[in-house]
């Protein structure tokens, strides 16, 4: 059986995904304000007004779920980050890893 290939987190990967997710948010946020209209259908206008309502309202919704999962990736970035950064001390000569040593 082979090992896997590591995974490797990148920052500037983590925040292009959540600048993407923010966007389509954005996006898609403004499209549900266009669908929320009371369309002239005659007979069918309440009905069609109703259908357009409810796809608004479904539309916000998955915008905001879109801004809330990129604030999420902000977020781990920045617990990624500081981790990557906490290791990398903990692992440099004269950090706690490594007591007694100094750095070049």
């Amino acid at each position: 059986m082979s090992t896997p290939p590591g995974l490797e987190v990148h920052a500037d990967d983590l925040e292009q995904i959540r600048t993407t997710l923010d966007d389509a948010g954005r996006t898609l946020f403004g499209h549900a304000h266009d669908l929320d209209t009371a369309p002239d259908a005659g007979v069918s206008s309440g009905e069609v007004g109703n259908a357009l309502a409810a796809l608004s309202s479904a539309v916000a919704g998955l915008a905001q779920h879109l801004g809330t999962l990129s604030t999420n990736v902000g977020t781990a970035n920045a617990d990624f980050t500081a981790t990557d950064g906490a290791v990398s001390d903990a692992l440099r000569p004269g950090g706690p890893a490594y007591p007694g040593t100094t750095a070049p």
